[in-house]
Order: structure tokens, then sequence, then C-alpha cells
């Protein structure tokens, strides 16, 4: 089995929203249905786990009524940061009965413009010996700076990358990774890579699509609006 989890319980408090920007619509569809739709029409795809805040569990609820593909959604209630919100859906997914045969991609909501071709290379691409993520290698001067004023060191950019999601793992190993992080009070990882890293697992760097960029900003909204037309 294929497990997607689309990481949608962020309140996108960097941008001062009074709605978390997944739930911001252009052309009348919310931004969690782009790559929403690109998972669910993939047949090698078999669910799709929303990890949604509590406060939108009944609007999503609501949205996704209508959706073609309904039968390969289930919601799940996020939490209080992204690294608890992952576990919570692979927790579920480990009670319903996964095995050590499974994998699961764990995708930001605000990527949009995921294509169906970088997520059948993710597909193709995995193993059971590492996880996998799209990587972009840097193209920009790299600086290193403390207080963010001055520049303290040069970089070369040469071995620098920038990741992106979806991010595919075997399901058990990512959850054994979960389990002894939050065990061990360590609950402020950002990207789920760094706890295979941590563990000694390996990850995989495949190329990555500079338009499956994550909105963040007032200027990324600005530009995917263009993108889109």
């Amino acid at each position: 089995m294929i497990y997607v989890a689309l990481m949608m319980a962020g309140s996108s408090t960097r941008m001062n929203l009074d709605t978390p920007k997944q739930y911001l619509q252009i052309n009348n569809k919310y931004l969690f249905e782009y790559p929403l739709e690109t998972f669910a029409k993939n047949n090698r795809i078999d669910q799709i786990i929303l990890v949604v805040d509590k406060t939108y569990m009944q609007k999503v609820n609501s949205i996704i009524q209508n959706f073609n593909y309904k039968n390969k959604l289930i919601i799940v209630e996020g939490s209080t940061t992204r690294q608890k919100s992952v576990f919570n859906a692979l927790n579920f997914l480990m009670k319903q009965g996964a095995t050590d045969k499974d994998y699961i991609l764990i995708h930001d909501a605000c990527r949009v413009l995921l294509t169906t071709k970088l997520l059948n290379e993710i597909i193709d691409n995995l193993s059971p010996e590492y996880a996998i993520v799209p990587a972009l290698e840097m193209t920009d001067s790299i600086c290193y700076s403390e207080d963010k004023k001055f520049i303290e060191k040069s970089l070369k950019r040469d071995n620098y990358f920038s990741l992106q999601t979806p991010q595919a793992f075997n399901l058990h190993f990512i959850f054994k990774a979960h389990e002894n992080a939050l065990n061990s009070s360590t609950n402020n990882f950002t990207d789920d890579t760094s706890l295979v890293i941590i563990t000694n697992g390996k990850v995989k760097l495949i190329r990555g699509d500079k338009f499956n960029f994550k909105i963040t900003t007032f200027e990324d909204l600005f530009t995917l609006k263009r993108l889109i037309g």
C-alpha cells in the first residue's frame, strides 16, 4: 500500500492571515485541493490522510463531500506542531494494520503545484533501504549569519540543496523514528528526513521541481496566482 499524509494543520502565522493559507481559494478551488487532486487521480496511491486542525475538520469534511475520489480520503486531527501532526497520521495507519511493506508520502498542502511527473518519479524510487526527498541544487551564493545582519562566513553552494515534499518513507521505519523522537521529548523537527538521518537511515535525493514551491509569503501567493492564471 502507498499512503499519503497531506499536512493541512498549519496556522499560517508567518502570513498573519485570519484563514490559514491552505483554505484560500484560487479559481474557486481551495489551495489544498490542487495537490489533493494530483494524489487522488494517481491510481498508485491507495489512501490519502488529510491531517487537519480540529477547528477546520468540519469545514474540510464538508468540502470533500462532492470530491470524486472521496473513497480514498480519511481526515485525521492534527496537533500543535508539524512533527506531532505527522505522528498522528502515522499512528492512525499503524492502528489500522499498516505493514512493514507499506510506504507513506508526506506532503505540505501549500506546495500546490505538485506534478504527476514528480509524484511518479518518487513512487518509482520507493525502497525499504532509504527515504526519498525531492531537492533542488542551490543556485544563489550562500552565506552564514548568526545575527542575520552581517555575513560571518561564505559557504560553497555546490554541496547544498533545498528540500521539498512529498518525502517518501517506509511507513514502519518513519513511524519508529517519530515514536523515538517523541519519547525523547524531541518535538521540534519540521522536516521528516531529519528524523531519518538522526536514526542513521539513508535519504536519497531526486531532482525536485522549481514550481513545487511552498506558499509561505504573500509574494509566493502572488506568483502562484500568476502561474495558475
